[in-house]
């Protein structure tokens, strides 16, 4: 009897330690990405995808960037450059449609260059994105001081 209460024991203790090791490197991952700059959920989907796929959005000095919201990778997915988006006026989602994890979402019809595709943000989130895509003055690598 007492070598199933150790085999429990230590199944249960390594589960725990799998379950904090998950949390700290989700932490640490967020931290790394945000990296000081504003970074928030947001829902995205592509021309070819029909689903939104949530994930986070950093803007960053002059790209706005498009991470997973699992995973352990620290690159951006996708990489729009702050000269070649443009962002649309929000439309309510449509019938049926919805996004769970962020209540009050809206689809915001977004482009750079060829590439088309939808945002899924919450008003809040849409302007800030508005607000950060017209805060540079115009031209590349303009630092302000």
């Amino acid at each position: 009897m007492p070598s199933a209460l150790v085999s429990t024991e230590i199944v249960v203790g390594t589960l725990l330690v799998v379950v904090a090791l998950v949390l700290v490197v989700t932490y640490a991952r967020r931290r790394y990405i945000s990296r000081g700059l504003p970074l928030t959920v947001c829902a995205l989907r592509t021309e070819a995808g029909k689903r939104w796929r949530l994930g986070l959005i950093r803007f960053g000095d002059n790209a706005l960037e498009w991470y997973t919201l699992g995973g352990v990778s620290l690159r951006a997915r996708h990489r729009w450059p702050r000269q070649t988006l443009f962002v649309e006026t929000p439309e309510p989602l449509g019938a049926g449609e919805s996004i769970p994890v962020i209540p009050g979402a809206q689809r915001v019809p977004c482009s750079s260059r060829r590439e088309h595709f939808e945002l899924g943000l919450p008003h809040d989130d849409y302007t800030a994105l508005r607000s950060w895509q017209e805060a540079a003055p115009p031209g590349f690598n303009v630092n302000v001081a």
